[in-house]
C-alpha cells in the first residue's frame, strides 16, 4: 500500500457518521452544465451558477438560464460578482459583462479589459473595502476605474514558456495588500505596489493556487495543490508574507475552493469530497458515504441561511444542510434503516429498535460516539417478535428492561443497553397474550396493551406488589390500546387503536371519551403531556389539545390540515425543550407552537428520513429522534430556530403575452405597464426567500382595485390575470412561512389596462370636437338658410314692389286716363285698356315667375329646364323665332338652391327678351352644360348682333347688364357677352358648381 492510500484511509476515520440533508440540482432541473465551475450567493438570495455552458440563476424554486441567446458574448462563464451597488458583473472567455434593463438577446453589457483574448478571459472579480474593483484574466490582473476604464497592474513575468500570470482568485487581507492566486503559486501586491511571489522556493510544494479566503477573524487561506495553506499576512509583525502552516497534503488532497460557514467552519472542496475544519478541531469529510451525489467537488459557498452550496466536476450542484435533520442509515452503523422505536437508557444514551427485511426478528442499536452500534437483540424478544412499534422496549426508573414479545411481558435485569445483548429474560408474564405496547408511569408501575384468545387485555406491573394486575373491569373487546400518557394529577390516558376511543384512569375508575366529546376520530396513534399540563392527542383524524385534561367535561381544540398540518393521520407525538408539539406523520414532521398556532414543516427537503413515521423520542441534550422505515433522523431544535420574516420578489412579468423587463435580483416594486384591451392578460411570478425550504412557503395575493381580501395561502409561485375591465390595478403579493411570519414589504405590481380607443380621452374629446363641430355646422346652416330666405324674402318682396307695383301703378294711371277719355266723350279708349291687358298679363308672368322661385318641392336642373323651355316658346315662338334647349345629363348629379334656380332663370329670361326685343334674330339657341366643376348657361341668337360702337343693352344707363352681372356674381358667378360681326350675340353665364349654391348629389 503506498503512502498516499495510506493517509487516504487514515483520513477516512475522519468521516461524518451520519447522512446529511442533501439536495442535488442537475440538467434536469434546469442547469446549462452539470460541471459547476463556480457558486455565488447573493445579498438577495440568490444562488447563481456558473458552467462551462452558461449562467443560471437559483431562485429557491425555479432556475433561470443566461446564455450568448441572451447576450453573453461566451457561454463560458469563469467568475461572478455582485458590487455593493447591487450590479452583477460576470466574467466569460471573451469578455467582462454586466446585466442591463431588458430581455431577449439584449439583457448584457461587455467590455473588453485588453486588446488579447488571453487578457479578455475573465478568470476572476473582486471589489476591496474601499470599493475598487479587480479583474483577474489568463493574463494578469486589471483595475477598473471609472468609466470604465481597465488599468493593467504589473506583475512578474510568467515562467518561461507561459504567455501570461492566469489569477484564479483575489482577496484583500486587513492592511490593504493584494492577494492573487496562480498556477504558479501567490502574487502579494503591496500598497505601494511592490510585487512578492510566494511559489515553491518558499513553503509551498506545489505552485497551483486555486483559491483563497479571508475569514472573519481576517486569517487567510489558500487552497490547491499543495492542501490547504495558513497564510500569515504580516501586517501585525511587520514582515514579509508567508505561509504559515500547510494541512492535508498528507492526504494528497488538491483543493479547488474553500468557504466559510457561518459558524466559522472552513469547507474545502478537494477531488476526494467536502473536507469541514471546525475552530481548534479535527478535518472531517464528507463523501458519498454522507449523501455527496460526486467526490470530485469544484465549488462552495454559504448562502443566507448557512446552508453550503457545492458544485461538482459532473453531477450538478448540492444543496447541504450541515444544520438541519441529520440522518442515520446501515451505513451510519444501524443493523437495518427500518426503525420502529427509538428510545433512552438510564444513561442518557440513544437506543434504536430495528427490525429485519423479512419482519421476524429485532436488533439493538446503541449511539456511541457519532456512530450507532447494532447489538443483539435480548432473547424471546428477538425472535417473538410483537406486532406492536413505538413503545415496545423501555428500561424502568428501577434500571430493569422491559420488552413487548408475542409470548407476553417480558422483564430483564439492569444494566446498559449492551447487556441485553442476547440476553434471557428474567421472567415473561402471560405468554398467552401477544403484548402490543408498554409504559412506565410516574410510580414505576409498567403498563402493558395485549390481545388474547379471550380478547384485548390491559394489564400493569405493580412494583409495590412485585405482580402483574389485570384490569378486568376494562372492556375486553374491542379495545386495544395503542397509546398511553400520565398528566399531572397521576391519570393515565390510554388511546385505542379501534374504535379510537379515550380512557381515563384515575386509579380506581375508568372514564370513556368518545368523538362526540370533540375528540379527533379513528384510532389514537400517540399521547402527550407537555410541560404545561396540556394533553395531546395524535389520531387518524388530526391533532388535538385538551387544556385540562382533568376536568369533567374536556375542550377539545382540534389542528387539521387548513390550520397547516401536512398530513390529518398524527402517529407521534415530542415536545422541545421551548414548549412546541412536534407531530409525526406520514408526510413529515410539523411543529407547533401553541402560543402562536403557527406549525413549521419538515420534510425530506430538509433531511428527514423518508417514510412514515413510527416513534418520536426527546433524548438528554434536547435533541428530537424520529424513526421511519428508511432510517433515524435527529433535529436539534436550538440549530432549527425561528426564521426571519420572508423577503418576496417578482421574478418575471409578462403584459399582453410579452415578456416586461425585470431587474436579475428581482424587483420589490414593478410600475409602468400598460395593457391594451385586446392583450389584458398579466402573468407575474414570484418567490420569497424564507430560510428554509421553498415548499414550506405559502403565498397569498390581493388585487387592490378588484379584490377585497388576500386570497388564501398557497404554494403557487404564479398568478395570472385576464379580462380585466378598464382601470388602474395594484397587485400585492405575501409571503408567509411555516411559522406563520409574513413578509415585512409585500411586492407590488403596478399596471393600467387601457380602454377601447372609443373610451379613451383622446377619441371622447375628439369626438365631443365633431359632434360641436356637427352641431356648429348645423346651426351655420340653418342660420344661413334663414338667412338665404330672409334674403329671398327681401328679393320678393323687392321684385314685387317693383315689377307688382309699378305694373299695377300703370294700370292705375292707364284706367284714369281711360276713364278720363270716356267722360270726355272719347270713343276710342282702346289703346290704353289693350296697355292695361299687356301690363296684366306681364304682372301674371312676373307673378308665376315668383311663385316658380319660392317652390321647395323640385330642386334639381329638371324644373329648371321645363320652366326655360316654356317661357322662351311662349315669347319666341308667337312672334316667329325658333328655340332650341341643350342641356345633355345636366340634372343628374346637381341639385339647385332656391336662390341659383331664381338666379339661373331670371337671367336666362332677361337673356331671351333682349335677343326678341333688339337682336332681329330669327331663331334662340340656349345651352346648359356641366363643364368640370363649373355650371355654363350660353344663350346665342343668330340676329344682328352689336356693333362695335354700340354698348350692350342697358349699357346707356339701364339697369339690364349690371342687374344680370350682380345675378351672376350672387351665386358665386360671372358673365360675358360675346357679339362677332354679323354673327348675332352669345350670353355665356359661368358659376362654379361647389358654390354653396350648388349641392352635389
Amino acid at each position: 500500500m503506498t503512502a498516499r492510500a495510506i493517509a487516504i484511509a487514515a483520513c477516512s476515520l475522519c468521516l461524518w457518521s451520519e447522512t446529511l440533508p442533501i439536495r442535488s440540482y442537475t440538467i434536469a432541473d434546469g442547469l446549462p452544465s452539470d460541471q459547476i465551475d463556480g457558486i455565488t450567493n447573493d445579498s438577495r438570495g440568490f444562488v447563481w451558477f456558473y458552467t462551462p455552458e452558461g449562467l443560471a440563476r437559483f431562485d429557491g424554486f425555479r432556475i433561470t438560464r443566461f446564455g450568448r441567446d441572451q447576450g453573453l458574448p461566451s457561454r463560458v462563464v469563469q467568475a461572478f460578482l455582485e458590487t455593493r451597488s447591487g450590479e452583477y458583473l460576470i466574467g466569460t472567455a471573451r469578455g467582462l459583462c454586466k446585466f442591463k434593463s431588458g430581455t431577449g438577446t439584449n439583457q448584457f453589457e461587455t467590455f473588453l479589459p485588453g486588446t488579447k483574448p488571453e487578457e479578455n478571459s475573465i478568470t476572476a472579480l473582486y471589489q476591496s473595502p474601499s470599493g475598487t474593483v479587480f479583474v483577474g484574466t489568463w493574463d494578469g490582473l486589471f483595475e477598473i476605474t471609472d468609466g470604465p476604464v481597465f488599468k493593467r497592474r504589473k506583475l512578474p513575468d510568467p515562467p518561461a514558456g507561459w504567455k501570461g500570470v492566469l489569477v484564479s482568485d483575489i482577496v484583500e487581507d486587513k492592511c490593504g495588500k493584494l492577494w492573487l492566486a496562480s498556477i504558479f503559486g501567490i502574487y502579494v501586491i503591496g500598497r505601494d505596489g511592490d510585487v512578492q511571489w510566494l511559489a515553491r522556493r518558499g513553503s509551498i510544494k506545489s505552485e497551483v493556487v486555486n483559491a483563497l479566503l479571508k475569514t472573519k477573524d481576517g486569517r487567510l487561506w489558500a487552497g490547491g495543490r499543495a492542501g490547504l495553506l495558513l497564510l500569515d499576512d504580516g501586517c501585525e509583525a511587520g514582515h514579509a508574507p508567508a505561509v504559515l502552516r500547510i494541512d492535508l497534503e498528507e492526504a494528497g488532497q488538491d483543493v479547488r475552493a474553500l468557504a466559510e460557514g457561518t459558524d466559522g467552519v472552513i469547507w474545502i472542496a478537494t477531488g476526494n469530497g467536502i473536507f469541514r475544519r471546525p475552530p481548534g478541531g479535527a478535518s472531517q469529510l464528507l463523501s458519498r458515504a454522507q449523501g455527496l451525489t460526486d467526490r470530485s467537488i469544484f465549488s462552495l459557498a454559504i448562502d443566507k441561511s448557512g446552508n453550503l452550496w457545492a458544485g461538482t466536476e459532473g453531477a450538478g450542484a448540492m444543496k447541504i444542510q450541515p444544520d438541519g435533520l441529520h440522518t442515520f442509515r446501515e451505513q451510519d452503523g444501524l443493523r437495518s434503516d427500518r426503525v420502529f422505536s427509538v428510545l433512552g437508557d438510564r444513561a442518557g444514551r440513544t437506543v434504536a429498535v430495528t427490525g429485519t427485511e423479512d419482519q421476524t426478528r429485532w436488533s439493538l442499536n446503541v449511539l456511541d460516539g457519532g456512530k450507532f452500534r447494532a447489538l443483539q437483540a435480548p432473547k424471546v424478544f428477538v425472535d417473538q417478535r410483537t406486532w406492536g412499534d413505538n413503545r415496545i422496549l423501555i428500561q424502568g426508573r428501577s434500571g430493569e428492561w422491559w420488552a413487548a414479545t408475542s409470548k407476553g411481558l417480558c422483564r430483564y435485569g439492569r444494566g446498559a443497553a449492551e447487556s441485553l445483548a442476547n440476553r434471557a429474560p428474567a421472567a415473561c408474564y402471560f405468554a398467552d397474550r401477544d403484548v402490543f405496547q408498554i409504559f412506565e408511569d410516574s410510580k414505576g408501575g409498567i403498563w402493558a396493551s395485549a390481545q388474547s384468545p379471550e380478547g384485548d387485555r390491559l394489564m400493569r406491573w405493580d412494583p409495590e406488589k412485585n405482580a402483574i394486575v389485570t384490569f378486568e373491569e376494562f372492556p375486553r373487546r374491542p379495545s386495544l390500546v395503542k397509546s398511553f400518557a400520565e398528566d399531572r394529577q397521576g391519570n393515565i390516558w390510554m388511546g385505542l387503536w379501534s374504535p379510537g376511543n379515550l380512557y381515563r384512569y384515575d386509579g380506581r375508575n375508568f372514564v370513556k371519551f368518545t368523538a362526540a366529546a370533540g375528540l379527533p376520530p379513528g384510532t389514537v396513534f400517540a399521547l402527550l403531556v407537555d410541560a404545561s399540563g396540556r394533553l395531546w392527542i395524535g389520531a387518524e383524524g388530526g391533532l388535538g389539545m385538551v387544556e385540562n385534561p382533568a376536568a369533567k367535561v374536556l375542550s377539545v381544540r382540534r389542528y387539521l390540515q387548513p390550520e397547516g398540518l401536512s398530513s390529518e393521520v398524527v402517529r407521534a407525538l415530542v415536545d422541545d425543550e421551548q414548549g412546541n408539539i412536534y407531530a409525526g406523520t406520514a408526510a413529515g414532521v410539523d411543529r407547533l407552537d401553541p402560543k402562536t398556532g403557527y406549525i413549521r414543516h419538515f420534510s425530506t427537503a430538509d433531511g428527514l428520513a423518508r417514510g412514515q413515521i413510527h416513534s418520536a423520542f426527546r433524548d438528554g441534550g434536547g435533541n428530537l429522534w424520529f424513526a421511519t422505515a428508511q432510517g433515524l433522523s435527529r433535529l436539534t431544535p436550538a440549530l432549527a430556530g425561528r426564521l426571519p420574516h420572508p423577503a418576496v420578489v417578482i421574478t418575471a412579468v409578462e403584459a399582453g403575452g410579452m415578456p416586461f423587463p425585470v431587474s436579475p435580483h428581482g424587483n420589490l416594486t414593478i410600475s409602468d405597464i400598460e395593457l391594451e384591451p385586446s392583450h389584458d392578460q398579466l402573468q407575474v411570478e414570484f418567490v420569497a426567500f424564507a430560510g428554509e425550504p421553498e415548499n414550506n412557503v405559502r403565498y397569498a395575493y390581493k388585487l387592490a382595485g378588484s379584490d377585497q381580501d388576500w386570497s388564501p395561502l398557497r404554494r403557487d409561485h404564479l398568478v395570472n390575470y385576464a379580462a380585466l375591465g378598464a382601470g388602474k390595478y395594484r397587485l400585492l403579493v405575501k409571503a408567509v412561512n411555516s411559522d406563520g411570519l409574513e413578509s415585512a414589504v409585500p411586492a407590488e405590481v403596478d399596471f393600467t389596462v387601457l380602454p377601447p380607443f372609443w373610451r379613451r380621452w383622446w377619441f371622447e374629446a375628439s369626438t365631443l370636437a365633431v359632434l360641436a363641430g356637427i352641431v356648429y355646422l348645423l346651426h351655420s346652416y340653418r342660420v344661413a338658410q334663414m338667412v338665404n330666405l330672409e334674403r329671398m324674402r327681401t328679393l320678393i318682396a323687392t321684385d314685387l314692389h317693383d315689377d307688382i307695383g309699378s305694373g299695377l301703378s300703370q294700370i292705375a294711371i292707364l284706367s284714369e286716363v281711360a276713364r278720363a277719355r270716356a267722360s270726355s266723350g272719347d270713343r276710342m279708349p282702346m289703346e290704353s285698356l289693350e296697355r292695361v291687358g299687356a301690363l296684366a298679363r306681364q304682372l301674371v308672368d312676373s307673378m308665376s315667375d315668383i311663385v316658380w322661385s319660392i317652390r321647395s318641392e323640385p330642386d334639381s336642373f329638371d324644373s329648371l329646364i321645363s320652366r326655360m323651355r316654356e317661357f322662351a316658346i311662349d315669347l319666341l315662338v308667337s312672334q316667329g323665332i325658333g328655340f332650341e334647349l341643350r342641356a345633355p345629363g345636366v340634372g343628374e348629379h346637381v341639385k339647385l338652391s332656391l336662390q341659383a334656380r331664381r338666379q339661373l332663370f331670371l337671367l336666362f329670361k332677361e337673356c331671351v327678351h333682349n335677343a326678341a326685343r333688339h337682336s332681329g334674330c330669327s331663331k334662340v339657341t340656349t345651352t346648359l352644360l356641366i363643364e368640370d366643376k363649373e355650371i355654363l348657361l350660353a344663350v346665342g341668337d343668330n340676329g344682328k348682333g352689336l356693333r362695335a360702337d354700340e354698348k350692350p343693352p342697358g349699357c346707356a344707363g339701364g339697369n339690364g347688364i349690371p342687374g344680370m352681372r350682380q345675378r351672376a356674381e350672387s351665386i358665386g358667378g360671372s358673365i360675358r357677352f360675346d357679339s362677332p360681326p354679323g354673327q348675332g350675340c352669345t350670353v355665356s353665364i359661368r358659376a362654379p358648381a361647389s358654390h354653396n349654391a350648388f349641392t352635389k348629389a
